[in-house]
């Protein structure tokens, strides 16, 4: 779990434990416990990097902050700004699960399942009754991802854990004649 890294500390989170919002959500969908997944994707658009562009082979560079026009958040609240809280874009880019029946839930950044332009997150039951999620990166060219829950649905959730607390992360690796494989 990501929660509590140096790099989710900001000014209003200098624990950086707190979900402080979430956005540009794609593709929700239900889970078999009865929750939803939602996906943060093309969060670069929301923060401003400064009038240059990120350091070349920077993260930022990679998420593409700071190389489109960026929506002008950054003039009414500072925490989109990066030269006032760089570590505010770290917080997005992941999957949000919500409980829409527990009014008091708060909804949780599913860290394990990665950090990217998540353009989807499909929940199946595996064969050993864990959770299989199936993820799309929206940015062109990127990968395809599945996270493998580490123990079965019901074992977690009657131990009060969730599914997808801990597991393994893949990546498909395509060859050109159609086939493929998951690399942890």
């Amino acid at each position: 779990e990501a929660a509590g890294h140096r790099l989710l500390r900001t000014s209003a989170d200098p624990e950086g434990v707190h979900v402080l919002g979430t956005l540009n959500n794609c593709a929700a969908g239900p889970t078999p416990w009865d929750t939803y997944l939602t996906c943060e994707e093309t969060v670069n658009k929301y923060f401003f990097y400064g009038e240059q562009p990120p350091p070349a082979g920077s993260v930022e560079e990679r998420y593409g902050i700071g190389s489109e026009n960026s929506y002008p958040w950054y003039t009414t609240d500072s925490r989109f700004d990066m030269r006032k809280e760089p570590n505010e874009y770290n917080r997005f880019g992941w999957v949000v699960e919500i409980d829409p029946f527990d009014p008091a839930s708060t909804p949780k950044k599913r860290t394990a399942l990665g950090r990217f332009e998540h353009e989807n997150a499909v929940v199946v039951v595996g064969d050993k009754g864990e959770a299989v999620v199936y993820m799309g990166d929206d940015t062109e060219f990127d990968y395809f991802y599945k996270f493998v829950g580490a123990e079965p649905i019901k074992k977690a959730l009657k131990a009060g854990r969730s599914p997808l607390d801990e597991g393994t992360l893949h990546v498909a690796r395509l060859e050109e004649d159609g086939a493929g494989r998951w690399l942890p």
